[in-house]
């Protein structure tokens, strides 16, 4: 028997995602069910996030000779940073009877072992001792190969210090899949930027709890629209008449401004990065590479925030901004990290509670997607899109 097409196996009708793709002027948004469910919480871990490139942590919250655990929507995975500072990431499950190895961050000798069994594994992910498992005594068996048992990898790649997944192990190489956005940021920054900037220390990082589902905080990134209504103080030095919408690519859209002031700190501004391009001094790109990485370029610093999707309605952000190295650390220039945190953390905080109302209203039967404004909503429509996309080509022999 064919499977109906009607709807996808998710139970979303294809005329709700089909409305998705119209053009912006008639399209609606993403139909409520995605943002509340269970069903389709998993769906886009397996098929959206899991499919591409997803961003994880900051490599440099691990130290050396270290694991430490995160959960990623529902599935136990363990990042390792061996002696030579080198980062793997695996399924965090022992290979003998699936228990979960670690459960909390720890400085290791160099292997982890199973509280279970007592299964050893190297920092590589290589199993190297089974104690009693031919026997009380008898640790190794002929027949029984370890190098066949170890750690199940996930593939990682790690840019500007952040740390990314694709849990299918399928997608294209990260160069190749973000290749126009970093195009487009070495002609800002100039080619040897991540090599320049350097992570500011404890002032420079920041976690927001969200109870949202995490489309909303990327899509409320993504358009400058609300800046006079929630962002009043932002919007008086840097209006929403000058963010302008682009798509950067099929992966990465955002906000592109004009009125960047890299010496508001006046009497010790902050350093301008060393191969900024002079003639867009006064340049800000605010650009999300899909799915859930916001970034922030600015002369004098870059910024870089995770969207951790925690359940159907909660997720979290997290925030690391760097500078250049003289500015990155030290009292110098202390003040001027306090000042530029103390202002994002003011502009993030007041995106908490429209991204909250806003998943309150996706229990509404009164609204379904909504609308879009075809000036400035394009970037959200863009996503959007994008994420319907992945429901109409694996939504329907989902299960």
């Amino acid at each position: 028997m064919n499977r109906p097409v009607s709807k996808t196996s998710l139970g979303i009708p294809h005329e709700e995602l089909n409305a998705v793709l119209k053009p912006i002027e008639s399209a609606s948004g993403m139909p409520n069910s995605v943002y509340t469910s269970e069903q389709a919480f998993t769906f886009e871990r397996e098929c959206v996030l899991g499919k591409h490139w997803t961003a994880i942590g900051f490599v440099d919250q691990l130290k050396t000779s270290s694991v430490k655990p995160l959960d990623f929507m529902g599935i136990p995975i363990l990042i390792s940073k061996d002696s030579r500072n080198e980062v793997q990431v695996f399924h965090n499950v022992c290979s003998h009877r699936g228990m979960k190895l670690v459960d909390a961050e720890k400085k290791t000798n160099g292997l982890v072992v199973c509280p279970y069994h007592s299964w050893t594994y190297a920092l590589s992910g290589d199993l190297r001792a089974t104690p009693n498992i031919g026997g009380v005594g008898v640790n190794t068996l002929e027949k029984f190969e370890c190098e066949n048992h170890g750690l199940k990898s996930i593939r990682s790649h790690i840019w500007m210090g952040i740390l990314f997944i694709n849990l299918d192990g399928k997608a294209e190489e990260f160069r190749d899949a973000a290749a126009e956005l970093i195009e487009r940021y070495h002609a800002l920054m100039g080619k040897d930027a991540e090599q320049k900037l350097v992570k500011g220390g404890k002032d420079s990082e920041l976690t927001i709890e969200l109870k949202c589902n995490w489309k909303l905080a990327i899509e409320n990134y993504l358009e400058a629209y609300h800046l006079p209504f929630i962002h009043p103080t932002l919007n008086t030095y840097s209006p929403l008449s000058k963010h302008t919408p682009e798509i950067f690519s099929n992966i990465a859209s955002g906000q592109v401004t004009s009125t960047f002031d890299p010496g508001l700190d006046r009497d010790a501004p902050l350093p301008i990065l060393p191969d900024w391009d002079q003639d867009r001094i006064s340049t800000g790109e605010y650009p999300v590479l899909y799915p859930n990485l916001l970034l922030g370029f600015q002369a004098n610093h870059m910024f870089a925030m995770i969207i951790v999707p925690l359940s159907p309605g909660e997720c979290r952000e997290e925030l690391s901004i760097f500078y250049t190295k003289d500015a990155a650390s030290g009292e110098l220039y202390a003040d001027q990290r306090r000042n530029n945190m103390e202002s994002w953390i003011g502009v993030f905080n007041e995106d908490i509670e429209p991204c909250e109302r806003m998943q309150i209203g996706r229990s509404s039967p009164g609204f379904s997607g909504g609308a879009f404004s075809p000036v400035l909503d394009r970037c959200s429509h863009h996503f959007h899109q994008w994420i319907a996309n992945h429901y109409l080509v694996d939504g329907e022999f989902y299960s």
